[in-house]
């Protein structure tokens, strides 16, 4: 009996470490990732701006190319783990034609330490789910890349874009960006079960 509720103390014990370690992992590096603060802690460009979507809920919203920028500071001991880059996303413009142009992305740069204008890019961050070309008009999707961090990298600069067929311009329409994250993990499984799992 008492070898019993040792191992479902164990057991347990063992549970609330596994979630423990999972929480410490799942912090969002991003500053204002759901726009409650307006554009605080992101560069602007262009035509980017926070507006109320349903239930006057904030998101970030780009138009015509415009975008945002945040750059995020890792440490020596981020080498190695896995960047999970993510977002809620939706588009004014119907893509029934099959272009691209309008519909949003998740974008980024693996950079070493310098000056926000400079740096040297040790990785391109894209493709994956970063976008999605099946997105209907007005249709809320989750936007995700998962990539390793190179050594030598002291930022991750992250975007939130609108993508461009050549030969399809921007036609004014808007894309919005909700409950955007950048997250470490110690394993390309552990990122992918967490975005499996995120709405």
């Amino acid at each position: 009996m008492l070898r019993q509720a040792f191992r479902i103390t164990l057991l347990i014990g063992c549970s609330l470490l596994g979630t423990l370690v999972t929480n410490a992992q799942s912090r969002n590096l991003l500053q204002n990732p759901n726009a409650d603060l307006n554009t605080q802690g992101w560069r602007t460009y262009g035509q980017a701006t926070v507006e109320a979507s349903t239930g006057n809920n904030l998101v970030f919203v780009v138009r015509n190319g415009g975008y945002f920028i945040q750059d995020v500071t890792m440490t020596p001991e981020a080498a190695g783990q896995y960047a999970l880059l993510m977002a809620r996303a939706s588009c004014e413009r119907s893509n029934r034609d099959g272009s691209i142009t309008g519909l949003p992305y998740l974008y980024g740069y693996m950079m070493d330490h310098g000056e926000p204008s400079g740096g040297n890019v040790l990785a391109y961050l894209q493709g994956q789910r970063m976008l999605r070309s099946e997105l209907q008009q007005n249709e809320w999707a989750d936007l995700w890349g998962i990539f390793q961090v190179p050594k030598g990298t002291g930022r991750i600069r992250f975007f939130l874009k609108q993508a461009l067929a050549q030969g399809t311009p921007h036609n004014g329409s808007a894309a919005r960006f909700d409950k955007v994250g950048l997250y470490l993990f110690a394993t390309k499984e552990e990122a992918q079960a967490f975005a499996g799992s995120y709405h």
